[in-house]
């Protein structure tokens, strides 16, 4: 295809450059792996600085690419070596995208789910996916949590990362004070005496889930409405934060009618 360029060593040294997060901040970029991806990058209001296939692609990746270059968007060809040092994957598919960030700003209406200290990217883009399944679309992301253009986040989003309006609040706990004075507010905790079934919010509500060692911080802890245990019935001392998100979303999702 005469549309391809090759990729040189000094691109490639700024694409492996964007796995850092001081690069990826640096330079407003990063990376979306995958024929998946790259398809929902497509449909997003996110705009691809250029494409990356490795030798040898595959038909599906040949429409993908297509639909950037009639975009305009520049398409680099690299051989598999190369290629797969860019990539996170074992087994890494055969496109990848540069993508510039969006950040958006506007208070989000309707439920959201706040996340205070959330350490693992692959915890993260789970919990993006989650959401997203169950229909609660606004998610506002502490500063304190890991990054969410992390490429390990994006993977495991599936996808609805590039559907969600995911916010970044330097200080969680002042700007749900500042921007959901209307709002019940109701926090996830293993201390907590009310039961999660024993709540039914009103229309406008957020649920705030914590670090996965020690929780939801003191200072947002203040801003709660009221603190909800999930009940179990095992020996488990507690429960993976991203299945904590999927059974409360389950819940309150049917108690509100959210899809």
């Amino acid at each position: 295809m005469s549309d391809l360029k090759t990729l040189t060593n000094n691109l490639k040294k700024f694409v492996s450059s964007l796995k850092l997060r001081k690069n990826r901040e640096e330079s407003h970029l990063f990376i979306a792996e995958g024929i998946n991806l790259c398809k929902e990058v497509l449909n997003s209001n996110y705009k691809p600085e250029f494409i990356i296939v490795r030798s040898g692609f595959s038909k599906e990746t040949e429409i993908i690419l297509n639909k950037y270059i009639t975009r305009g968007i520049e398409v680099f060809i690299s051989r598999k070596q190369q290629f797969d040092q860019l990539c996170d994957t074992k087994t890494p598919q055969d496109i990848i995208a540069v993508v510039r960030m969006s950040e958006k700003n506007d208070k989000p209406d309707g439920p959201f789910i706040a996340l205070d200290g959330i350490n693992d990217p692959g915890n993260l883009g789970t919990i993006i996916r989650t959401a997203d399944w169950f229909g609660f679309n606004n998610i506002i992301l502490g500063n304190s949590s890991v990054d969410k253009f992390n490429s390990k986040t994006i993977r495991a989003s599936m996808g609805s990362f590039f559907r969600t309006n995911i916010i970044t609040a330097k200080n969680l706990s002042e700007y749900l004070k500042s921007n959901y004075q209307n709002f019940d507010i109701y926090g996830a905790s293993l201390e907590a005496s009310s039961r999660m079934e024993s709540l039914k919010p009103k229309r406008n509500f957020g649920l705030v889930f914590g670090n996965e060692s020690n929780g939801i911080s003191e200072s947002t802890k203040k801003i709660l409405t009221k603190e909800f245990i999930i009940s179990g019935f095992g020996k488990a001392e507690s429960l993976n934060v991203a299945v904590s998100v999927g059974i409360a979303l389950y819940y309150f999702s049917k108690i509100n009618k959210i899809y």
